[in-house]
């Protein structure tokens, strides 16, 4: 007989299978996905990709401030003339709450070289807060690619009160100035393309931006959302960046401001180079005839920086087809260059009277008044050809160039009835000078740009003044740093560059004499090389005319 009770208990487990196997997933226990661990707190301590640094409260705003990061090796000893290497990890805490040393040079109205090559460090500045994925700003001090620090000799570039106001963390960067930062001499060559290129600043910059995508996050900032910006030359470095295949994805926005500089031959770079080594050997005393690239790279690494930037202080940036093309600026208006992101770019009214004006570097100590006002004019008007409008024009053309924004500043200038915010003439021998918009842009406008003349410059009479234009710009530069757009916060609307006839070209960015409003106003006025010169021939004569036009002849390279 077969065995019953067995058969029922074979009988019940089938059962019970098939009412599990048919049972509601819902009765399952439901599967937990693991959640990523929430980010630390910000605050001033803070871990970046080589180590631990501890930063300091902000003086001047609401902002958490760190002071001398490093982002690569000191380029001293053998790396003098090398491209910038990888900077060495620490563990313990660093402090960082104090400006770094600035890179060597001769300062502004000093007669000896100062400054320590130990000089590749950058400043972070963030908002009091919690957010994150804020916009990051990186600002390229301009100078000349001779001169400028990011803040001992020049506290205006502080970006305490521009990463308060306008939400964002802002990074400030010095990279190697004059013949230790572009020098192209084949005795120092090493084989590697980035060594050999001569363009040491410019790498120093990339690595620079380098570091912002590795370190971004750490400090609230979204490395997706990056814009680089510049005045003078800092603007002609923001655009040779904007050529520099090594600089593909390490920002997204640009901001040009009074572009000064150009890109030089290899030819012409090696050529300043090879004067360099004959000066600096007459000077040491040494046989010009070291035939021996070590010799010679040997002797120029031993050589005092002092020595380096009093021989010879070249500074031009070089297209030597590797870090910059070979065509330089000339593949903008070709639209050839990788990094195609919206610009902002713009100049100031009065650029060349920083030169001309006897506060400023006195062009002509002993010239009439007349010759002042002459090349102060004509040479700001040529400025303006070279660093908004015609730049403007080549870029429009360009189909897949993105919209950009231009500018011209105006703040300081004599408005129509001959009103300006500045204390005595300053109005008319100074106006809008070259980089005069830096103290606002940065929100420091109680910060001249020459700390010595903030005292007889910056009063009370012109103080709501300069707290409007500061709303103004902080508040353009940040939208336009967010989203690519300047538009936003109640302000005028500034349409993008138009080639059309009638289209919309660009704003002019001043403050109302009469109640310190804002004077923001569409300028639709195109500046060229040919209406430069006419307007020259027509309202000049004699010996002021043929300076004018000698001085147009070489900054338009006729």
């Amino acid at each position: 007989m077969p065995n019953t009770g067995l058969l029922r208990t074979q009988f019940i487990g089938v059962v019970c299978l098939l009412l599990i196997a048919c049972s509601d997933s819902s009765d399952q226990a439901p599967i937990v996905e693991p959640q990523p661990e929430p980010p630390p707190p910000l605050g001033l301590s803070v871990t970046t990709s080589t180590g631990p640094v501890e930063g300091i409260d902000s003086e001047r705003a609401e902002s958490w401030v760190w002071l001398g990061l490093p982002y690569a090796a000191p380029p001293v000893g053998d790396l003098r003339w090398r491209a910038p290497q990888p900077l060495e990890s620490w563990e313990a805490i660093r402090q960082a709450a104090e400006l770094p040393a600035f890179c060597p040079q001769v300062p502004y109205f000093e007669q000896a070289v100062a400054g320590n090559e130990d000089c590749l460090y950058l400043n972070v500045f963030r908002p009091r807060s919690q957010e994150r994925d804020l916009p990051v700003f990186v600002w390229i001090h301009g100078g000349g690619n001779n001169n400028g620090d990011t803040g001992q000799l020049t506290p205006v570039y502080d970006g305490a009160r521009l990463a308060d106001r306008g939400n964002l963390v802002v990074v400030t960067v010095q990279y190697r100035l004059g013949a230790l930062g572009w020098l192209n001499l084949p005795a120092l060559h090493t084989g590697d393309s980035l060594d050999d290129s001569g363009n040491f600043g410019t790498l120093d910059l990339i690595a620079a931006l380098q570091w912002v995508q590795e370190n971004a996050n750490a400090f609230g900032g979204d490395a997706e959302n990056v814009t680089i910006a510049g005045e003078s030359a800092g603007a002609a470095n923001v655009l040779t960046l904007v050529l520099s295949d090594q600089a593909s994805d390490l920002f997204h926005r640009g901001v040009v401001q009074s572009l000064g500089g150009n890109v030089n031959s290899v030819e012409r770079a090696q050529e300043q180079a090879q004067a360099l080594v004959d000066e600096l050997t007459a000077m040491q005393g040494v046989t010009p005839d070291l035939q021996d690239d070590e010799a010679m790279a040997n002797f120029l690494r031993s050589v005092e920086v002092a020595d380096i930037l009093t021989a010879a202080n070249t500074s031009e940036i070089i297209g030597d087809g590797t870090v910059i093309p070979e065509a330089g600026f000339d593949l903008l208006g070709q639209g050839i260059f990788p990094n195609k992101v919206p610009l902002l770019l713009g100049t100031n009214r009065d650029e060349q009277k920083l030169y001309t004006n006897p506060l400023g570097f006195n062009a002509y100590p002993d010239g009439p008044e007349e010759l002042r006002a002459a090349v102060g004019r004509y040479l700001s008007d040529a400025w303006r050809v070279v660093g908004a409008d015609r730049l403007a024009t080549e870029l429009r053309g360009v189909d897949d160039v993105p919209e950009l924004y231009v500018y011209r500043y105006n703040w300081g200038a004599p408005d129509e009835a001959g009103n300006s915010p500045w204390p005595g003439n300053f109005g008319e021998t100074g106006g809008a000078f070259h980089a005069s918009e830096i103290s606002f842009m940065m929100g420091n406008e109680d910060v001249f740009l020459f700390p010595d003349f903030t005292d007889l410059l910056f009063n009370d009479a012109n103080a709501d003044s300069r707290a409007t234009m500061a709303d103004v710009m902080v508040s353009y530069w940040s939208n336009f740093a967010r989203v690519g757009d300047p538009n936003g916060n109640s302000l005028p609307i500034w349409e993008p560059w138009s080639n059309a006839d009638d289209g919309f070209k660009a704003v002019t960015l001043d403050v109302n004499f009469s109640d310190n409003s804002p004077r923001v106003e569409p300028d639709s006025e195109v500046y060229t090389e040919e209406s430069v010169y006419t307007a020259a021939r027509e309202n000049l004569e004699g010996d002021i005319l043929e300076e004018v036009l000698r001085r147009l002849d070489a900054w338009f390279g006729n």
